[in-house]
């Protein structure tokens, strides 16, 4: 090949790539507002009580505890401590009453004294649920906590940076017009109790690389802790 040819074609491809070289070489940092530790190495979070009529049930706070404790086994680098004070937490959960212009999950960011702060807001009234699920969570009532425990997973994936994902597989996909009864049915599948919620994995690769790829290498950690 002509050498002058071949210089070229390497120079289109060096900039299609960008900076950071081809996107299919590996997972990417995504460009995204994001909660970030503090001085610790720790991300610190509250979770609120519920406002009224939020249909918050006992026991929802642990499926709040038992997502962040997933997402950091699994990415490893990232460490979750809970405090007793709102002011003091970058993550902050609110357990709030349905409203037609939201969703069941939301993720509010915003900044504080220059440190993002996210506050993370669950709808968990089934009544609520689009019809498909509602009926299914009334036959099979851990089917409820199936529904809260992945829109858990999915607002803390957005509070550590994600975008949406593409893949029916992944918890950061959004659904065509909202998750369906199928993609629950699939986690649902895997429980035989409540219990089995924390012992299996929910997040895909993809969903744990991308927040490996935006956190980078840190002191790998266990568990987090419950709220104080």
């Amino acid at each position: 090949m002509d050498t002058r040819l071949w210089a070229l074609i390497v120079v289109l491809l060096a900039v299609q790539a960008g900076p950071k070289g081809p996107a299919l070489l590996g997972v990417q940092a995504e460009e995204r507002f994001r909660i970030t530790p503090d001085a610790s190495g720790e991300i610190t979070f509250f979770i609120a009580d519920a406002v009224d009529k939020s249909g918050y049930r006992s026991g929802d706070s642990d499926l709040m505890v038992w997502a962040l404790q997933e997402w950091q086994r699994r990415v490893e680098t990232i460490r979750f401590r809970p405090v007793n004070e709102e002011a003091r937490a970058r993550l902050r959960v609110r357990w709030l009453p349905w409203s037609e212009d939201a969703a069941l999950g939301r993720m509010q960011p915003s900044m504080e004294d220059g440190h993002a702060v996210v506050s993370v807001d669950i709808r968990p009234d089934e009544n609520r649920f689009r019809p498909t699920v509602w009926r299914r969570v009334r036959e099979d009532p851990l089917m409820r906590d199936v529904v809260i425990y992945y829109v858990c997973l999915h607002e803390i994936g957005h509070a550590l940076g994600l975008s949406h994902s593409d893949n029916p597989r992944d918890v950061m996909w959004p659904g065509t017009n909202g998750v369906t009864l199928p993609i629950y049915e699939r986690y649902r599948h895997h429980l035989m109790t409540r219990d089995d919620i924390p012992r299996v994995e929910w997040l895909s690769t993809d969903d744990v690389a991308r927040v490996k790829a935006l956190f980078g290498s840190g002191t790998p950690s266990s568990h987090a802790r419950t709220p104080d």
